[in-house]
């Protein structure tokens, strides 16, 4: 089992929202640190959270808002372990109000070769026209260099979720806050950067990308939502997911079921 603590930006929400994700990972036996990056209007919210809790951290962020909140995040990331020592080996960094937690990812077999691990979605970037390929010829524009024809053909990954090594996230962190920061971003392109560095390994580390099949995360944007029998998220060979991206995703009846799963400690719902 190895020493992974979570950060997350969560702000803006009700008390709901926050015990969801903060319940479900407990639930799994999780004896990690959450690290919870708020802003001033949320404090309330996590004191109440926080006497539920007690491996709860808050870091409000009272920094100015230069960017798009997605870019903006990562700035509070790094301001807040720029000055916070992390007693852990690696690090979730992940959205928090679609994020459901099913199993301890703690005892996940982490291979210790891997720096970083990226978590794909069901489409390639050239199938995905809406948003992602834009993204990466936005990039491609203000690099000026050839990244979508090298790209096109891979599936997604997405930002909402990564898992490294303490320093390598660290490392990563960094190196989005000085991309937006380079090119002046003000609009939401954390995604298409993400895919910019781990694809073309700017960060020149080990990465792995893993697929729903892998079952660590199940990104269920643009790929299969099923239920088992007891309401558990699985991937399609039927694994139990250890953690659930975008659940929001799933049917009313769905996200009901899971109501059911969790007897009705959270709400799905919302």
């Amino acid at each position: 089992m190895v020493k992974i603590d979570v950060l997350t930006f969560c702000s803006g929400y009700e008390f709901p929202i926050f015990d969801r994700f903060v319940g479900t990972l407990n639930d799994t036996g999780f004896s990690g640190t959450i690290h919870l990056v708020i802003r001033p209007e949320d404090t309330q919210t996590i004191q109440l959270l926080k006497r539920k809790y007690t491996n709860v951290c808050e870091h409000v962020d009272t920094s100015v808002q230069k960017t798009h909140i997605n870019c903006h995040r990562f700035f509070a990331f790094f301001n807040y372990l720029k000055k916070t020592v992390l007693d852990c080996e690696y690090i979730l960094v992940c959205d928090a109000r679609d994020v459901l937690f099913q199993k301890n990812f703690e005892t996940y077999e982490y291979d210790p070769s891997i720096d970083i691990y990226g978590f794909t979605e069901g489409k390639t970037i050239g199938d995905e026209q809406a948003f992602n390929a834009p993204w990466i010829r936005q990039i491609e524009h203000l690099t000026k260099e050839v990244i979508y024809e090298k790209v096109k053909n891979k599936l997604i990954i997405c930002c909402g979720t990564t898992i490294g090594k303490l320093e390598a996230m660290k490392q990563y962190i960094h190196q989005m806050c000085f991309l937006i920061l380079k090119h002046n971003v003000k609009h939401n392109l954390d995604q298409g950067f993400h895919n910019y560095m781990l694809y073309m390994n700017t960060l020149k580390m080990n990465i792995r990308l893993s697929s729903n099949k892998d079952n660590l995360v199940n990104t269920l944007c643009n790929d299969v939502k099923k239920l088992d029998e007891a309401n558990n998220i699985v991937n399609e060979k039927n694994e139990i997911s250890y953690i659930v991206h975008q659940y929001d995703r799933c049917s009313t009846e769905q996200k009901r079921l899971l109501n059911t799963r969790f007897a009705n400690k959270y709400d799905f719902l919302l």
